[in-house]
């Protein structure tokens, strides 16, 4: 019997073929371990600024090459059957960099059985097209961001809606976020979640961290108001030039951290023009921040973002503004103070203490699980 004919050409082609498929192998447990080393953060370790940076020393790369590792490895997190089909030899590196860039979970299982059959052309062609879109569709929702204000009928409550295109929408959404995170709400409130949010979008608006003066406000308010002699119920005691009105609990806060222009008056008649609130600065802030170890004074709080200098007894009550009369506290436990029945007394820096409405003493700080979502 005759032995059967080689086919040299053919064992070669199979030995090319099973090499390719080692290769696409080796290539998906690098992706693998960039994935691990990108949440795991180890890369930082060696002073490197990015991954792709420290991929490109490590392995002696291009740093386009390094980059296109991290941008691929992060893609295939949600390109599992892509990835799969790279393991296995079916979809190559040349054909899977093009594929990535614009392949997405809804279309991850179709792509993994089309994408072997074409070719890479056809693949960097399809991904320019997608990207084409993409940009088509950024500029349609830049053309359309709007943010809008209004106040309800009684002018207590502002309504705020908006859309954002997703780059600022990210970056409104990660600093609302993290700035909520670290809200105090009260007690009492209804949605508590929302509650943070609404204080840290406030908080982010308005304050300036104390780098600047606070912002100028023209505050219409009967002087009983800023005398603590208001009754309780009393209507239209303060209000701004655009005619909105305050609390006068918010009043009162409002004329102890920021910059306010008052036109006081009784009896509808205007008897005080053009005072100012006291709103700390300069050396005397610095001072006050450098006694109170620079964050929220408040046991247990220790926000050292956002604060506000609180006047003990308060200004509108002949309080003085000095050192010995201040006290720096976060956004959210100022609001406490002049709005949620707290209070303090003795002298800060040496005998200061805080008290709830019931007028016991804070042993810690009302941020504990008592506040927590």
């Amino acid at each position: 019997m005759e032995a059967p004919a080689r086919d040299p050409i053919g064992e070669i082609l199979a030995r090319l073929d099973r090499r390719h498929a080692r290769a696409c192998a080796a290539s998906a447990d690098l992706l693998e371990v960039v994935r691990e080393l990108d949440e795991a953060d180890t890369w930082s370790e060696d002073d490197e600024s990015s991954l792709s940076c420290f991929l490109a020393s490590r392995l002696g790369l291009r740093s386009a090459a390094a980059t296109e590792l991290v941008r691929i490895s992060r893609k295939l997190r949600d390109l599992p059957a892509i990835g799969a089909a790279h393991r296995a030899g079916h979809i190559s590196w040349d054909q899977l960099r093009p594929l990535t860039k614009y392949a997405t979970p809804e279309t991850d299982e179709q792509l993994a059985v089309e994408a072997p059959e074409m070719t890479v052309p056809q693949l960097y062609r399809e991904a320019a097209r997608h990207e084409k879109d993409r940009r088509r569709r950024a500029r349609s929702d830049r053309q359309t961001r709007y943010l809008h204000m209004s106040w309800d009928e009684d002018g207590r409550n502002l309504n705020v809606e908006g859309s954002l295109p997703a780059e600022q929408g990210a970056a409104f959404e990660n600093a609302v976020r993290k700035r909520a995170q670290k809200m105090v709400v009260e007690e009492d409130v209804i949605d508590r979640a929302g509650a943070r949010m609404a204080d840290a979008l406030t908080e982010l608006a308005c304050s300036s961290g104390g780098t600047e003066a606070a912002p100028t406000l023209v505050v219409h308010a009967d002087a009983a108001v800023l005398a603590g002699q208001a009754e309780p119920d009393a209507q239209h005691l303060a209000e701004t030039e655009s005619g909105i009105q305050l609390s006068s609990e918010a009043v009162r806060r409002m004329a102890c951290d920021a910059r306010i222009e008052w036109v006081l008056e009784a009896d509808g008649r205007p008897v005080g023009l053009g005072r100012q609130g006291r709103f700390v600065r300069g050396q005397l802030a610095r001072a006050v921040r450098h006694r109170d170890g620079g964050m929220c004074a408040v046991p247990g709080c220790e926000r050292k973002d956002w604060l506000a200098v609180h006047h003990v007894d308060h200004w509108a009550d002949g309080g003085r503004t000095d050192i010995d009369n201040l006290v720096t506290l976060c956004s959210s436990h100022h609001r406490r103070m002049h709005e949620g029945g707290w209070r303090a007394s003795g002298t800060p820096g040496r005998d200061l203490r805080f008290h709830d409405p019931g007028g016991r003493v804070l042993a810690r700080a009302p941020t504990a699980a008592g506040v927590a979502a």
